[in-house]
Formats: C-alpha cells, sequence, structure tokens
C-alpha cells in the first residue's frame, strides 16, 4: 500500500498523520516521475489531484477525506473516530468547517503571498472569513485535549495542517495577532503539537514550506 504524497499540501498532510498516529505500514512516496497528469497517475486518480492512496489490490483512492475514511475501515484500531455515532457527528463537523470555512480563504491567501502582486483588499475579505470561521470552530469543538475528546481524531487530522498555515499566514502577512480572540483554538495549538504524529507532520510541513519560501518548489 503506498501513499502519494508531497509535504506541502495539507491535504496529502492529514492522510499521513492518521498513518503515523495508527502505526500502519503504508509506504510513503513522490508521485510518479511523470508528476500528476501523467497516464499513471491519471489511471489512480483521474482528477490529477494530491494525494491518492494505491491499495494492496492495485486500486487508486483518490480524495483525502475518502482515504481518511478508508483507512479507518480497513485498520479500524487504534481507532481515529469516537464510539457513538453523536460524537462521529462532532468529529466530522470539525473537519467539515475546516474544509468548508477555513481552507478556501487559505487557498485565496495562498496566490497573494507575493507582495507586489497583492490586492490589499482581497487580503483583508479572507483574513475576516478566517477570523469567522475560526470562531465556528471553537464552538464546534470539545473541552477534550484534542479537537474533540482526550485522543487524536480525524479531526485532529484535517485541522492541525490547516492551522499550520494559518501560522504561516500570521507571518506572511505580519498579522501576529491572528489568534486573539480565539483562546481556544490557541490552546488547541498548543497542546497537539506536542503529540508525537502531529509534531511529526508539523515539522514535515515547516520544511517543504522553507523550501517553498526560498525556491518556489513544492516539496
Amino acid at each position: 500500500m503506498k501513499l502519494y504524497s508531497v509535504n506541502l499540501s495539507p491535504f496529502a498532510a492529514r492522510v499521513r498523520l492518521a498513518i503515523y498516529a495508527k502505526g500502519l505500514p503504508i509506504e510513503i512516496s513522490y508521485p510518479p516521475e511523470g508528476g500528476l497528469k501523467c497516464p499513471e497517475y491519471l489511471a489512480l486518480n483521474p482528477m490529477g489531484k494530491m494525494p491518492c492512496l494505491l491499495t494492496d489490490g492495485g486500486a487508486g483512492v483518490p480524495e483525502s477525506t475518502v482515504i481518511l475514511e478508508y483507512i479507518e475501515d480497513k485498520f479500524p484500531q487504534p481507532s481515529l473516530l469516537p464510539a457513538s455515532a453523536e460524537d462521529r457527528a462532532k468529529v466530522r463537523l470539525v473537519g467539515r468547517i475546516v474544509e468548508m470555512y477555513l481552507s478556501p480563504p487559505g487557498s485565496v491567501l495562498f496566490g497573494q503571498f507575493d507582495p507586489a502582486k497583492r490586492d490589499q483588499a482581497v487580503v483583508e475579505a479572507q483574513f475576516a472569513k478566517l477570523d469567522e470561521a475560526m470562531g465556528f470552530l471553537e464552538a464546534a469543538m470539545g473541552d477534550g485535549a484534542y479537537a474533540f475528546g482526550d485522543s487524536l481524531t480525524q479531526a485532529d487530522c484535517i485541522l492541525v495542517p490547516n492551522l499550520f498555515y494559518l501560522m504561516a499566514f500570521s507571518q506572511a502577512f505580519a498579522r501576529p495577532g491572528l489568534m486573539d480572540g480565539h483562546a481556544k483554538l490557541a490552546a488547541y495549538l498548543e497542546r497537539v503539537r506536542r503529540d508525537p504524529a502531529a509534531a511529526k507532520v508539523w515539522a514535515e510541513l515547516e520544511k517543504a514550506y522553507a523550501h517553498y519560501a526560498a525556491t518556489g518548489e513544492f516539496s
């Protein structure tokens, strides 16, 4: 079994976090030599996006949230979902808020990194959306050590990589007070970065982001 991944991708990072948390023997590899649009990769993932899981049977499983569910079904222990249907819904709600409200403005800001090409009105609008999304997250998160409960779940797998980019945006756009007014989220971030699997993914993202900042290349 193999995960096609690049470290800079927050979508691939969430799957790697799940793999590390479960201790799974899944190979993590860069895409084939021809890249995401080569015939070999498109045969596995016709959308030509990152990540994609290659199963032992040779099938491709694309889309990070689908891969997370596949991994949970295939390797149910240790579980990254709570026992009850109600609590599972709460975990999935955190992930959905990230997908729908936190990730989209982050994607826009990623395209505004170059100060020479920056549209300040666009930047202000996206930071307002990020602030709103952080409020949504705090309302959805539990009161345990993790995003929901006292152990790592799929909610953390989805949330942690996006919080890495929040911190990157805070630095790149000189917004040191980005977490102001979101004490619950800030405290969570400090705690979750001590989790071994989350810390490993965070370090991978840091290294890949530094490489991108220096060269403009994804890794």
